[in-house]
């Protein structure tokens, strides 16, 4: 593959994906970007398995696709397996069928239970990565997870074999005129193809230095919604300062979707996430979790042990 450019028109070719997932998320032309491509473009036809980190948002489930469609085994399937569904396709003796997955993409590896993390590390100890590519988005690392027991050390050394950084929005201030204009546009795309009649709306150059001056700390997930709520609400108005206030406003509010998944876990998972909440701020120290916890460091083993064949949800 050549240019920089070359990769992106590559990835739209072949696209099929959420809008995060989608390949305008590595869209611009700062530094933090172009670099981030021109890795993707090294890594791309040799790696057998890698870890995505940083935060949140940073567009890792484009980069995850983008090294799938440039992998040598791009013809076959792509998986996506979220935590809560992972002991299925890991658990017990294992019933995927991996030679039509060229690439397994975890967006939430830190979260795997313990079930799922043996089943995975048994899947690629015997079937290694010869054909199926492993990518795992692992936020900030798993080396705290590794010291407080969460992780099994084995397979984080298979995940992080090679690692991509994923720039912040903070990073890319100069990609924000290319990101939004191209929601704009891909928002006015869906709404004529469903035969909705609106106004275009417009970003000022006031409007755009704003938003280069805003922290983002959603990064892409904030951006879009920013983008979504001036489109419904600000259709043909020029906008300016005032209307990124009000839908930074509008997004700060807006409930954040894993709120929506924590109704439906059991109580003992909501306790148990917050014994590995705590023993995650106290860097695996269990004498120290337990007096936090107000529980003897014997109660703490035993319900750590009760746990540990359980799936575990860790609040995003």
């Amino acid at each position: 593959m050549g240019s920089d450019e070359q990769v992106l028109r590559f990835a739209s070719h072949r696209q099929n994906g959420s809008a995060e997932g989608d390949s305008s998320a590595l869209l611009g032309s700062s530094m933090a970007s172009t670099q981030l491509r021109s890795q993707i473009r090294r890594v791309a036809p040799y790696f057998r398995s890698l870890s995505l980190t940083g935060e949140p948002g940073c567009g890792e489930e484009a980069v995850a696709r983008l090294l799938h469609q440039m992998c040598p085994v791009h013809e076959l399937g792509f998986a996506m397996v979220h935590a809560t569904e992972a002991e299925e396709w890991f658990g017990g003796e294992g019933v995927v069928d991996w030679r039509g997955v060229g690439l397994l993409y975890l967006p939430e590896a830190e979260r795997l239970s313990r079930a799922a993390q043996e089943g995975l590390l048994r899947m690629m100890r015997q079937h290694g990565t010869q054909t199926t590519r492993v990518v795992a988005f692992v936020g900030r690392g798993l080396k705290p997870y590794i010291s407080a027991g969460f992780f099994l050390p084995e397979l984080a050394g298979y995940l992080a074999s090679l690692r991509v950084a994923l720039p912040t929005l903070r990073d890319r201030a100069a990609d924000l005129p290319a990101l939004i204009h191209d929601r704009l546009q891909r928002r006015r795309m869906e709404q004529a193809a469903v035969g909705l009649r609106t106004r275009p709306v417009y970003a000022t150059d006031s409007f755009l230095d704003a938003a280069a001056e805003q922290e983002w700390p959603g990064n892409l997930y904030q951006l879009n919604d920013v983008v979504d709520w001036l489109v419904e609400h600000r259709a043909g108005v020029p906008l300016d300062a005032e209307d990124l206030g009000a839908a930074l406003k509008s997004s700060e509010q807006k409930p954040r979707p894993v709120a929506a998944r924590a109704r439906l876990v059991k109580l003992d998972q909501i306790v148990q996430e917050h014994i590995r909440n705590v023993l995650l701020a106290c860097n695996g120290n269990k004498l120290k979790a337990a007096e936090v916890l107000g529980i003897s460091r014997s109660t703490l083993y035993r319900m750590l042990d009760a746990a540990e064949a359980g799936p575990l949800l860790l609040a995003g």
